[in-house]
């Protein structure tokens, strides 16, 4: 941002909508990558790329990473209720 200033408005729309389309293939295979932040997300040349599944977990997975009241992802990123 110092060096070549914001993202035009589009360019944030482009990668947002990718971000999005990424987000919903990848809810649609059934998982849950529980880790989206900026430094999971590659820029390629034809959209973003969502990366760092080490922590995703499949839907209906009955073998959990976590116990109550245990959260788990990057916190400056968490929604806030977690």
């Amino acid at each position: 941002i110092t060096e070549h200033g914001p993202l035009p408005e589009h360019a944030v729309r482009t990668l947002g909508a990718g971000l999005a389309e990424a987000l919903h293939v990848v809810h649609g295979q059934g998982i849950v990558h529980r880790d989206v932040k900026p430094s999971n997300v590659l820029l390629a040349l034809d959209g973003p790329r969502l990366i760092d599944f080490g922590i995703a977990r499949a839907l209906g997975a009955t073998v959990s990473l976590t116990s109550t009241g245990v959260s788990v992802g990057s916190p400056g990123y968490m929604a806030p209720e977690q």
